[in-house]
């Protein structure tokens, strides 16, 4: 183990890796970056990336987010109300040994949860004619970012025992 150290230290370690942009391209993936009038998000569908006008963007989010078919405004955010429920539900967990200590302190999860994110991927695969503004505005995918959420690490939890299971049902179709 130790020669192997030894050859690594010796052989990489410390080495200077040579960048794959020039800097007038550096330069304009920051100048890109901070502009504050677009919106940079990868495509719903292949591997594009989108630049939208950030009235556009926001124009396509307020339009999803007002249809009361799939949406309720909330007078006040729900998080504050819901941890407390979740604390509750894990510390019952524990006391009744379904999980350790360690575990009870990983699914508490981050002191101080942030609320959810919702954001969009452009559906810019979809025929043009039929966008949100044809030929304008692309339909958004929308997407709520559960990431340090009060419930987040539950879910992971959960998610764990439960992804070996959906391979054994009869629906699932592997990738």
């Amino acid at each position: 183990i130790q020669a192997d150290i030894t050859h690594f230290d010796k052989h990489f370690r410390g080495r200077q890796v040579p960048p794959n942009l020039s800097r007038e391209e550096v330069s304009a993936l920051e100048h890109l970056s901070n502009n504050k009038h677009i919106v940079i998000k990868p495509a719903d569908k292949g591997s594009a990336i989108v630049i939208l006008d950030r009235e556009q963007y926001l124009w396509e989010g307020y339009r999803q987010l007002n249809d009361t078919k799939y949406y309720t405004k909330l007078a006040e955010p729900i998080y504050l109300n819901t941890i407390p429920k979740v604390i509750t539900i894990i510390n019952t967990l524990h006391e009744k040994k379904f999980v350790t200590l360690k575990q009870k302190h990983y699914l508490m999860g981050d002191t101080v949860p942030r609320p959810r994110l919702f954001y969009m991927l452009p559906k810019i695969h979809k025929d043009p004619a039929k966008w949100s503004k044809p030929y304008v505005i692309p339909p958004g995918r929308p997407i709520v970012s559960d990431c340090s959420s009060e419930t987040y690490r539950t879910a992971e939890y959960i998610d764990h025992f439960l992804n070996p299971l959906s391979t054994t049902h009869p629906s699932y179709i592997k990738d």
